[in-house]
């Protein structure tokens, strides 16, 4: 993965209406399983709750594509897709406006590692959790809404609590101001900010001393808290 988030909203067809079944001319007769027919064959059914499912297979028979419409106003707000890596992945219109909210991502062992937060169709946040300890340890944010990444939040020691963040302060799209609480008591330890934008600390602070241009040892503010710049999709 690598380059800034895409502005593309998954598509889970928000305005397609469903059609339900016809019921079977003998319903002394169960009916039989449903069998996709053709090419990209769609199966409608429901799951235990009522709810309206479109199940999609290819052409192999393999499902590609779940849709459900959770709330019963005949709309989807709700799609599940199998990916290449054997996980998942289900994208939901939360406030039912027709347009996607949020999107989770499941591994192959139905864990949750990422979490993608849309606003207005566009990517505005995600949330990792890299070490795989089943808790969020990275937040990759976009605050102004301008559709790139401009904040890194970083739990840097698995405690649960966000302890290292790094902010792009001028729109450049490269993080140049960071602070970190290297102690872990709450409160940020450690400054640093590149002010002329060549990937390099000007201004250090660690609570015993500051250094301006030429620190002994530089600091590379980009890498903050353990910052990867392919870290967005």
């Amino acid at each position: 993965m690598s380059g800034n988030p895409s502005n593309d909203t998954p598509n889970i067809s928000p305005d397609e209406l469903y059609t339900e079944p016809s019921p079977t001319s003998d319903s002394s007769t169960p009916a039989p399983a449903p069998e996709p027919a053709g090419r990209d064959g769609v199966v409608h059914t429901s799951d235990s709750a009522g709810n309206s499912v479109d199940v999609h297979y290819d052409e192999d028979g393999n499902v590609v594509l779940v849709e459900a419409d959770t709330d019963g106003d005949g709309r989807v707000d709700a799609a599940a897709a199998p990916t290449a890596d054997g996980g998942s992945m289900v994208a939901q219109d939360i406030d039912k406006d027709g347009t996607v909210d949020e999107v989770t991502h499941f591994n192959a062992d139905g864990d949750i590692t990422q979490v993608d937060a849309y606003e207005d169709g566009k990517l505005v946040a995600q949330i990792r959790d890299l070490d795989g300890d089943g808790r969020a340890d990275t937040i990759v944010s976009d605050t102004d809404r301008d559709g790139r990444p401009d904040t890194l939040s970083v739990d840097t020691n698995g405690d649960g609590k966000i302890d290292a963040v790094a902010i792009d302060t001028d729109g450049d799209g490269k993080l140049d101001t960071a602070a970190v609480d290297t102690d872990f008591d709450g409160t940020p330890d450690v400054y640093g900010q590149d002010i002329d934008g060549d990937g390099t600390v000007d201004i250090y602070s660690d609570g015993t001393d500051t250094y301006g241009d030429d620190p002994s040892t530089q600091h590379d503010v980009t890498n903050a808290g353990g910052y990867d710049s392919d870290l967005v999709v």
